[in-house]
């Protein structure tokens, strides 16, 4: 399965996963990413796939923070990041997460959506665990929606795959069966990487 053999790609790309995700450009989309929700005092937030914890520096003041991964060599590192940071660092298949009755104000999905194997589970789970009002963060690599990603796409996925990433999905198929409602998108790395904003929808009137 997917998810086993990311626990084994992971394990290999955790040592050097900060010297490609922890450059000047992700780290300006991430800050970009985060300075589009509002956080108050006492709220909390989860972290879908907090990885390396390359998260931490933007993080709202005053929430209080959990953070999941699949892989235990990526939260190590997190863990030695979080000093400075009162987070909960909890091992986690993010397509299996439960936190009973818990629910969060604010869920973080950066770059886990194109590399788990069933995002539509990371989504339906998201949903479950989010309160009422709450905010969806998304930032990830997503083809334009009802787009076929064109031959140069398609030949880099081939590359990207192999460090469990697939670049090719459409976050609106992702979506579909799900009340979502869009409030912010837009492009961000060079138009690569997409920053969304969402919240549950309240009504049947939902965002396509």
């Amino acid at each position: 399965m997917k998810n086993n053999s990311n626990i084994q790609k992971y394990k290999r790309l955790a040592p050097f996963y900060d010297k490609f995700m922890g450059n000047r450009l992700f780290r300006k989309a991430r800050q970009q990413a985060f300075s589009e929700i509002e956080v108050r005092q006492g709220d909390s937030l989860l972290l879908v796939g907090v990885g390396t914890g390359e998260d931490f520096p933007f993080l709202p003041a005053g929430a209080s923070v959990t953070g999941i991964d699949l892989s235990e060599d990526m939260l190590r590192i997190a863990e030695s990041k979080k000093i400075s940071w009162d987070i909960t660092l909890l091992q986690m298949n993010a397509e299996d997460m439960d936190f009973g009755n818990q629910k969060f104000e604010v869920i973080v999905l950066n770059l886990i959506l194109s590399v788990v194997e069933h995002p539509e589970k990371v989504l339906e789970k998201s949903l479950n665990c989010l309160s009422p009002g709450g905010t969806l963060l998304i930032f990830d690599k997503f083809i334009d929606s009802n787009q076929k990603p064109n031959v140069v796409r398609r030949f880099l996925n081939k590359i990207t795959s192999v460090i469990g990433t697939d670049i090719t999905r459409d976050f609106y198929k992702i979506k579909s069966d799900f009340p979502i409602e869009i409030t912010k998108e837009y492009k961000t790395i060079n138009d690569l990487y997409t920053i969304i904003v969402a919240r549950e929808s309240l009504s049947n009137d939902i965002s396509v």
